[in-house]
């Protein structure tokens, strides 16, 4: 299995994008974290909501299906983070498969490996797609 199967709606960007993206010189448009969220049980769940701006390169074009997609990670830990400024760029989006320490449940471990200053890590027991909108600048509008 591949790690963003584990993504609730991930059929969303294999249908905008064709394939899964690697999100090379993706953009982070805006990050949240929310502490409020709380579980069936009430306890709180602390949550994190990536919104970025990817596209597929392509030969005839550099930027094909170009898109903002919102994620939304539930039940994140182990959060690093540095670097947020006025354009972050990513390198990529790796997503993979990690062991919980405390039980035996498979976490999905993100990074936003840099391209230019911003880097961030997290590990989430949750995650979806809130939705993807292509991409259109205002003065194509």
């Amino acid at each position: 299995m591949n790690a963003y199967e584990t993504i609730t709606g991930y059929e969303h960007v294999l249908a905008h994008f064709g394939l899964w993206p690697s999100f090379h010189d993706s953009e982070v448009h805006r990050i949240v974290f929310d502490r409020t969220s709380q579980s069936a049980a009430g306890s709180s769940v602390p949550t994190l909501e990536l919104t970025l701006r990817g596209w597929i390169a392509s030969p005839r074009s550099m930027r094909e299906h170009d898109a903002v997609v919102r994620f939304l990670f539930e039940g994140i830990s182990d959060v690093q983070f540095e670097g947020f400024n006025a354009q972050n760029v990513l390198s990529s989006l790796n997503l993979s498969l990690v062991e919980n320490a405390e039980s035996e449940e498979e976490l999905l471990r993100v990074e936003l490996e840099h391209c230019y200053i911003f880097s961030a890590g997290f590990t989430a027991r949750k995650a979806s797609v809130l939705d993807i909108v292509p991409y259109v600048l205002a003065r194509d509008a």
